[in-house]
């Protein structure tokens, strides 16, 4: 899909000087493959890539379709890809180009809609699924923190979530599969809500699970793209990582914890093995997966925190790879071991192999 479009003399959004700039856009919707089409813009001093598809909306395409807002780099509405990199054309001058075409596209990573627009609700959707901010249930209001202690929740606070991030991720873009990864920007909010100094949740379960920030490879690619500047590999995504493997691989910390259960309950809020104690209402959430002391140790998800400090809980049964949840049964939160936080499927049946291999491990020590 290809055509040229006359060159403008004057008239139109101001009148040019010098050359004019030559833009390929997209255009295509979801039922059509489509392609680039030709179009000559007259050059403005300190046009950018926005103006000129305005501009090209105004005289030549009434019914290109666009999504922009703020025009000041803000909003994150005006994402694209520009000469194949992932850009604000808010923020992108034509003049960095000289002579070059600017071939301007969608997000590849996104279903289209319809020529430079996306479908990225599914953003949103993973959003839903990160638990919010959780304070202690007895911190007093207004809230106050240390101003060192917040200085490094600044940094993820200035996200405008773009997408650019989750656009150049090779482990969204390259599998059609978004079920196994949160993606950069996901791992920028639950670093910003884990490194609170006031927030008791624990995320490293859901991050170890359905979040799957071991698919992250660290090439950096989301942090190159960032119109904000924000280090996501180096101060989000790898500090993630660190808490993760900590909470889920570590073995001195999980022999520190088997040693020490009594001061599990003033562990971090980032450590899904911290002891229940006194503590049940900062400790304990909906869909928390915990360890029971009784019933051969096993597993049970809670399905609601009870006034009086004791859990509603579903036991889990195995019936050979089939999980099964029996229920509803309250027990103290004494009666708990362990607390994996919202694990999924997945996370639940990597507790259960690390269970199996610790018992036989105690087997044969004792065997």
């Amino acid at each position: 899909m290809s055509s040229k479009s006359p060159s403008p003399s004057g008239g139109g959004q101001g009148g040019g000087s010098g050359a004019p700039i030559v833009l390929q856009i997209f255009r295509g919707d979801a039922d059509s493959p489509g392609g680039e089409q030709r179009f000559e813009v007259p050059a403005v001093e300190g046009m950018v890539v926005l103006d000129a598809v305005h501009y090209v909306q105004a005289n030549f395409a009434n019914d290109l379709a666009c999504r922009w807002n703020c025009k000041a780099a803000k909003c994150g509405s005006c994402s694209a890809e520009i000469n194949g990199r992932p850009r604000l054309m808010c923020k992108t001058r034509v003049d960095e180009f000289g002579d070059r075409e600017i071939h301007v596209g969608p997000m590849k990573t996104f279903p289209l809609i319809k020529d430079l627009v996306t479908d990225v609700s599914w953003n949103y959707e993973v959003n839903k699924q990160i638990p919010g901010f959780t304070p202690a249930a007895n911190e007093p209001v207004p809230y106050r923190m240390l101003p060192e202690d917040t200085e490094r929740v600044y940094e993820y606070r200035k996200c405008i979530e773009c997408f650019l991030c989750q656009d150049v991720c090779h482990v969204l873009r390259n599998h059609d599969d978004k079920s196994a990864y949160y993606g950069p920007r996901y791992m920028v909010r639950i670093a910003a809500l884990e490194m609170h100094p006031l927030d008791t949740q624990k995320r490293t379960g859901l991050l170890h699970g359905k979040a799957g920030i071991g698919m992250c490879n660290i090439t950096k690619c989301c942090q190159e793209v960032c119109p904000e500047h924000i280090k996501i590999t180096d101060n989000a995504i790898i500090p993630l990582k660190e808490r993760t493997a900590t909470d889920v691989y570590d073995p001195i910390a999980l022999i520190a914890r088997k040693l020490r259960p009594g001061r599990g309950g003033q562990a971090s809020a980032a450590s899904p093995d911290g002891q229940a104690g006194a503590t049940a209402a900062q400790r304990f959430a909906v869909k928390d997966v915990v360890r029971l002391k009784t019933r051969g140790r096993r597993f049970a998800r809670i399905g609601r925190v009870l006034p009086n400090g004791k859990l509603e809980v579903w036991i889990l049964h195995m019936n050979g790879q089939v999980q099964h949840w029996a229920g509803p049964k309250v027990v103290r939160t004494s009666d708990v071991t362990n607390n994996y936080g919202p694990l999924d499927e997945v996370g639940i049946g990597g507790k259960l192999v690390e269970q199996y291999i610790t018992e036989d491990h105690a087997a044969e020590q004792h065997g």
